[in-house]
């Protein structure tokens, strides 16, 4: 019966852990079949999911209270625009994994607790060596429940170096990001400039050209009338209708052109569909050639300290240093300090609570053979990156002489433009007079209304690329269209910081940095960038600013007090 006994007692854990372990795995794999994919999006949550963003893409905008100028159209694309605000947002991720970056440095203080249990005594016996006999009786020193805690001080060196190198590395990326944020905001400046202008030839434009669209088809429908009559012969009437049918198609071709231009300006400036808007559109007899005021040389000179794209390549060049640095480092022995505090319930333990500390070393001693191919990938990778911004560079001179003659063709032909349309207006006041005494006919005077139309609609488009032209070399000499800061970040006060920037670069205010004093007189420093222009002669260029950070527009912060500042732009360091 003893023997009995002491076999189910022996047999009975054995059978209480099988059970234990095959309940477990049951849990998991009922856990695991609990799982399903989520299912597709319904109408109704795609219709939730529209009226939601639709209200976040319109949400927290000044309303239109007059008609549009140039620098209010500009204002509000770069303060509303979406694709600007995803520009900023990445400026504000790399930023934010900036300070990531910089965690990795400290030490690492880890704090755990837990409990465990057994089915049965934790014990162990001893075997002699010499005899191969048990030595000690079974013992144990270790209850079957308990419970453990402890808190950990940790600092790993090599971690410590790798984060630092990371942390420098982040701060080159969103220096970069900032870059490409300039650009993005640049391409939004001229588009909305070219949109805008396009859209005032539709406001100037639309009453006449809805007046003579009307008495061409009015005149068609005469002449078909003529021609059911027989009044004239049958060739006379079909090709009096073939013209006449033309300038219809010609005219309303014209029309659906300009009433999309208002809407493209509507979409730039972040307004929601068939918004109802005026603009403040100029008298065409008014258009002027706009002056450059810097030579091609002067604009070369700029492209190479303010380009976005340059700059950005300078930035993401250091991390080539810095990733070879962090190659290096990996190969150097790694530290660990260590310190912490510990508790344990066990019974057994003379001291249930105890601190300790100390230093581990580890070293992969065959990491030293893999030393010279690192040296050697890393000098091809900073070599890579040189090259990689010396053909860049090459890309920005070219755009930079592309977009100068591009400039001086956009000139020239809106001079023909303008010759043009007042030979036409010219022409039209001839036809009208000559209609009235009857020595025209009604198709020559709707012809003649066509063609000034056609010819005032050239000379706008022509005057508008003109600007676009001018805003291109700007943009590939890297002159930034924005202020620095501004004192009042509604659309009101950054169309007027906009216009006065746009005031001073017209005139010239860009300080060019001289190459030649580079090599005569070598600093330590790196060249600041420019902020006055020596095209012209030097004129002030001070303006009083107000204010913080642009926090919605990702702008180069201010200050609080009032500070007279010329139009410059942040340091270029490239190590």
């Amino acid at each position: 019966m003893n023997q009995l006994f002491h076999s189910s007692a022996h047999s009975l854990p054995r059978a209480t852990s099988r059970t234990w372990a095959l309940s477990l795995i049951a849990v998991a794999a009922l856990a695991g079949c609990a799982v399903s994919p989520p299912g597709p999006l319904s109408n109704t949550d795609l219709l939730e999911q529209a009226s939601s963003d639709r209200r976040a893409m319109f949400a927290a905008q000044e309303p239109i209270s007059a008609a549009v100028t140039l620098d209010e159209a500009i204002a509000r694309a770069v303060k509303y625009n979406l694709q600007q605000r995803l520009a900023l947002m990445e400026r504000a991720l790399e930023d934010d994994l900036v300070d990531v970056q910089k965690q990795g440095m400290l030490p690492k203080l880890t704090a755990r607790a837990g409990l465990r249990t057994r089915s049965n005594d934790y014990g162990s016996s001893s075997q002699s060596l010499a005899t191969g006999t048990q030595s000690l009786v079974p013992s144990t020193s270790q209850e079957r429940n308990g419970q453990n805690a402890d808190l950990q001080l940790t600092w790993n060196v090599l971690d410590f170096g790798l984060s630092y190198f990371g942390a420098k590395a982040q701060s080159n990326k969103a220096m970069a990001a900032e870059e490409r944020r300039r650009r993005v905001v640049a391409d939004i400046i001229r588009e909305t400039r070219a949109a805008y202008w396009s859209a005032v030839t539709a406001e100037r434009l639309k009453d006449q050209v809805s007046t003579t669209l009307a008495q061409a088809r009015q005149t068609l429908d005469y002449a078909r009338q003529t021609q059911e009559k027989r009044l004239v012969a049958p060739i006379v009437a079909l090709r009096y209708q073939r013209d006449l049918l033309n300038m219809v198609r010609q005219t309303e071709a014209l029309n659906n052109e300009l009433a999309q231009a208002k809407a493209k300006l509507a979409a730039l400036m972040n307004l929601p569909p068939a918004t109802a808007f005026k603009l403040a559109a100029p008298d065409g007899g008014m258009l002027q050639q706009p002056k450059l005021a810097y030579a091609l040389t002067d604009l070369e000179t700029l492209a190479m300290v303010r380009r976005a794209e340059l700059r950005e390549e300078s930035y993401l060049a250091r991390n080539a240093v810095i990733e070879t640095r962090m190659s290096l480092l990996r190969l150097f022995p790694n530290a660990t300090l260590f310190g912490g505090l510990n508790y344990d319930s066990n019974k057994y333990l003379a001291h249930r609570n105890w601190a300790d500390a100390g230093v581990q070393v580890s070293w992969n001693l065959l990491n030293v053979l893999s030393w010279s191919d690192i040296q050697r990938a890393g000098a091809s990778r900073e070599q890579l990156a040189e090259v990689r911004r010396q053909a860049l560079r090459m890309t920005v001179l070219t755009q930079v002489h592309v977009a100068w003659l591009e400039r001086e063709r956009a000139s020239a032909a809106f001079e023909r433009a303008q010759e043009l349309s007042q030979l036409q207006n010219a022409i039209q006041e001839q036809t009208e007079n000559a209609a009235r005494s009857n020595s025209e006919t009604q198709l020559e005077l709707v012809r003649a209304r066509v063609e000034t139309l056609l010819a005032t609609r050239a000379r706008d488009l022509s005057y508008a690329e003109l600007v676009n032209a001018q805003s291109t070399v700007y943009q590939a000499a890297g002159i930034d269209p924005l202020p620095q800061s501004v004192a009042d970040l509604s659309v009101a006060g950054l169309a007027q910081e906009i216009a006065q920037t746009n005031r001073l670069i017209e005139r010239g205010h860009i300080e060019v940095p001289k190459m030649d004093a580079l090599h005569a007189q070598p600093s330590t420093n790196p060249p600041e960038l420019p902020s006055a222009s020596v095209t012209t002669p030097v004129l002030p260029a001070l303006r009083t600013v107000v204010g913080q950070r642009w926090e919605n527009l990702g702008s180069i912060a201010g200050t609080a007090s009032e500070i007279a500042t010329p139009i410059t732009s942040p340091e270029v360091k490239v190590n």
